[in-house]
């Protein structure tokens, strides 16, 4: 492939990159790692090179030496794959306003596309399928310690090996504890791909604002997101998730249905509502034994269809079904009950009722599923997304200072709220033994029968 001058390319864009930009540039690895603190540049430089790398392409379809030139830009959401797209628009708009003005679109994805063998994609890991049977030439992978390492090797990796190409791979991310993407770190030292840089080693954060962000953070939080230092999930919410597994064969879902439902059980269940964007989760588990016996999630599905899905679920289990009382939960909670389910409505207000079982703040229910998780009080599905929610949950540090608990920017957490309800609905670990030993007593008639 022709390559196009960074000196003359960045005058004609108007884009000086800083020196550790430039660094990163001067590299030759295949795949590179850029473990980098808010605000360090990540997205102007990998705005730069897709951009940089799709001029080239296009030069080497003039000169007849290829015919194709593929891009993708993949992020756990769309809106994040935007933060860089928003910079290759910039770019080659100042490059050729004419003729790049004209292939910018929006569905059904964000690209840029000259022909249907030379283009620029926006994707994300939330919808797996669409990335499938590409043969890439460059790959942005942004936000890459908030995806599943599925996405990574099973989805994204085989859209790199095709020999003719030589598909480069660029990862940019703030770190999430010691994951997949510490790994690839670590792995990527030995050939000179991987590049640590902490917030102040970028432009926008001088030290006047580095030292008001941390007076201002948590530990833990100034020294993931600022100095982009790899911790032992120490901001995370609920710890060693694996340990609370079910070992569980699962067929081809969701939805599961680890149990079918028992004579003489009793289930409960957390019903999450999806948004506009979101996905609607059922989780049901059996009262006594705290397994998860029923989990679905799904999106893009009408209301009066999910009603009926929900209804079917809860009838069959004969569960009763905590539900949010959100604008959309209170309408779908009413229907329900109309139907016949037995719901019961969870009031995430800022008061605590006295009867714990019926109401409660979002904040308790996730307090009490992560000491449950740790303390093995439930059992729940080895289903990927659950445990990838459940490990990134994490603490939140709000604009206005405040610490919270949530999914970070591009995730969902709809299976954690789910799970989170219906943890909410079963016993507590000593209420469990006790019934145990009353379920294991003769009945009151039979002990006193020969008195």
């Amino acid at each position: 492939m022709r390559m196009i001058s960074d000196e003359l390319l960045q005058q004609k864009i108007h884009w000086t990159p800083h020196s550790g930009q430039k660094e990163v540039l001067a590299s030759r690895a295949r795949e590179i790692i850029i473990c980098a603190g808010r605000r360090w540049g990540k997205s102007a430089l990998c705005g730069y090179i897709v951009a940089k790398r799709f001029l080239e392409g296009i030069e080497d379809i003039e000169a007849g030496k290829r015919d194709s030139i593929k891009i993708w830009i993949v992020s756990p959401t769309y809106d994040l794959s935007r933060k860089v797209f928003e910079y290759v628009v910039k770019f080659l708009m100042a490059f050729n306003k004419e003729v790049f003005g004209e292939c910018i679109r929006e569905r059904p994805n964000p690209q840029i596309t000259l022909s249907s063998s030379v283009w620029i994609q926006c994707k994300s890991a939330d919808e797996p399928n669409s990335l499938l049977g590409e043969g890439l030439d460059l790959l942005v992978i942004d936000e890459a310690a908030q995806m599943s390492e599925t996405i990574w090797f099973d989805k994204l990796l085989p859209t790199t090996a095709e020999k003719s190409r030589n598909c480069k791979t660029i990862f940019i991310s703030t770190p999430v504890g010691k994951n997949w993407f510490y790994d690839i770190y670590l792995s990527a030292k030995e050939s000179g791909g991987a590049f640590h840089f902490t917030s102040l080693d970028g432009v926008e954060i001088d030290q006047e604002q580095w030292d008001r962000l941390k007076k201002q953070s948590p530990l833990d939080w100034f020294q993931q997101n600022y100095e982009a230092t790899f911790l032992e999930k120490a901001s995370a919410v609920f710890r060693d998730v694996k340990g609370a597994l079910l070992a569980a064969d699962l067929g081809e879902g969701p939805p599961y249905a680890l149990e079918q439902p028992r004579l003489g059980g009793k289930y409960v269940g957390g019903l999450d509502l999806a948004q506009i964007k979101d996905f609607t989760c059922l989780r049901i588990f059996d009262y006594f034994t705290h397994k998860e016996v029923y989990y679905d999630r799904f999106q893009k599905i009408t209301y009066p269809l999910q009603i009926q899905r929900i209804e079917a679920v809860a009838k069959k289990y004969g569960a009763k079904l905590l539900v949010e009382l959100n604008n959309i939960g209170l309408a779908v909670a009413d229907e329900l009950k109309a139907r016949g389910v037995n719901v019961e409505d969870f009031k995430t207000t800022g008061s605590i009722s006295k009867d714990l079982d019926k109401t409660g703040t979002k904040e308790k229910a996730i307090n009490k599923l992560a000491v449950d998780i740790e303390n093995r009080n439930i059992k729940i599905a080895p289903i990927e997304i659950a445990i990838d929610e459940l490990e990134s949950y994490t603490h939140i540090l709000s604009p206005s200072g405040n610490i919270k608990m949530g999914a970070p920017e591009g995730k969902h957490d709809d299976t954690v709220m789910a799970l989170a309800l219906a943890n909410w609905a079963l016993m507590g670990k000593q209420r469990q033994e006790n019934a145990d030993v009353a379920r294991s007593m003769p009945s009151r008639r039979k002990r006193f029968q020969y008195l």
